[in-house]
């Protein structure tokens, strides 16, 4: 969805016409959309992308309109809670900051490397100034720091970008924004918004059977994308797996040499037979995977585990495979079954490392996570 709001606002800078795009910038508790959400509204309002539903999403909406005319930036906060619900029916109890900004200058350039980065699997980190300053016109308010060292956009200010570039680094590492206050030499106050470009993560399915068809099917709803892994062509072909985003052939003994998972990689191993999966095991045990899952029984696993350290395999990376694959909802049926495990890799994309992260940023106090302070 966001890849949406991102594509339409090329569009309309392309043409030369106005856009608003709201983006949460500060959460707290619950709340009825992702922290990650964009929305965007064009000239004839209609809306691409989410901040959340109900009213909530219609007074972000009018304030998008208000933006377009007076082409000036403004940021709302909507407390969510019994009070706010009794207009809009969103109690959710949490608190959001939600910044609405007319589409920048520079917009064209750094939207289409924001998809390009996450179309190829790179990070990035999107700086935006919140202040309102003279000397950052509202159409140049935005800088892009791209994980290969490639900057998009300037500030105008050599002094913010070099402090942008230096926090940057540690933002595009992580999955969480930051609100940063940065000080100049004259003392005038800048305040700062940093978030995470993220790779559109990739699922790994290896073998081409009944529940794979089905488990690209939900991983791809759930905005993944999506690459099938066989040795047998009837088994991996675009015919077969038309919404998957790549159909591989290969020798599974290859896998170790020809992959290389990282952070933003989920592996499922649902081949034709466990003396397949195992492997496929053997060569990326030690890959750090984001995700690594496995179909079988208990007992199968456990006769698999016992080989497998047999040959030196350590019992520590064993731990982290998902084996059996998948949440226990009782699934029985493939399609249940590919429910299951889409459900635990949609787990581990919003709670595995992500809880981590905070934890770590958390003791940082340079740093404002997803607050509202100040």
């Amino acid at each position: 969805m966001i890849d949406e709001v991102f594509k339409t606002a090329i569009a309309l800078l392309e043409r030369g016409e106005k856009g608003a795009m709201s983006t949460i910038i500060a959460s707290k508790g619950s709340l009825p959309m992702s922290e990650k959400s964009k929305m965007l509204v064009t000239p004839e309002g209609k809306i691409v992308g989410t901040v959340g539903g109900g009213c909530l999403e219609a007074d972000v909406w009018a304030e998008a309109c208000r933006v377009m005319e007076e082409g000036k930036s403004r940021i709302q906060q909507f407390i969510l809670t019994e009070k706010y619900a009794g207009e809009s029916g969103l109690n959710c109890g949490g608190i959001v900051e939600i910044l609405t900004e007319p589409l920048p200058e520079q917009g064209v350039e750094i939207f289409r490397t924001i998809l390009q980065l996450k179309e190829t699997g790179h990070r990035g980190t999107l700086a935006t100034i919140l202040s309102d300053l003279p000397r950052y016109p509202q159409g140049r308010r935005k800088l892009l720091l791209c994980d290969d060292g490639r900057v998009v956009g300037s500030f105008g200010d050599p002094a913010l970008e070099a402090f942008v570039q230096e926090q940057g680094r540690t933002i595009l590492q992580g999955e969480q924004f930051a609100l940063l206050d940065y000080t100049s030499e004259s003392g005038e106050a800048v305040r700062l918004f940093l978030e995470p470009i993220l790779p559109t993560p990739t699922v790994y399915v290896f073998g081409g059977g009944h529940v794979s068809f089905f488990v690209v099917r939900a991983a791809k709803l759930a905005g993944f994308r999506v690459k099938v892994i066989d040795d047998r062509p009837a088994f991996a072909n675009k015919e077969r797996f038309p919404e998957a985003d790549e159909t591989i052939v290969m020798d599974f003994d290859r896998v170790g040499e020809t992959f290389s998972f990282g952070q933003d990689d989920y592996v499922v191993l649902v081949t034709r037979g466990h003396q397949h999966d195992q492997r496929i095991l053997e060569q990326i045990y030690a890959q750090p995977a984001r995700y690594i899952g496995m179909i079988g029984s208990k007992s199968k696993i456990a006769k698999m585990w016992k080989r497998l350290e047999a040959k030196g395999v350590p019992r520590a990376c064993l731990e982290r495979v998902h084996a059996p694959i998948g949440l226990n909802i009782g699934a029985d049926t493939p399609e249940e079954i590919a429910i299951s495990i889409v459900a635990e890799l949609i787990r581990e994309r919003r709670l595995g490392k992500v809880e981590e992260t905070r934890r770590k940023r958390s003791h940082d106090p340079r740093r404002e996570v997803a607050s509202l302070a100040g």
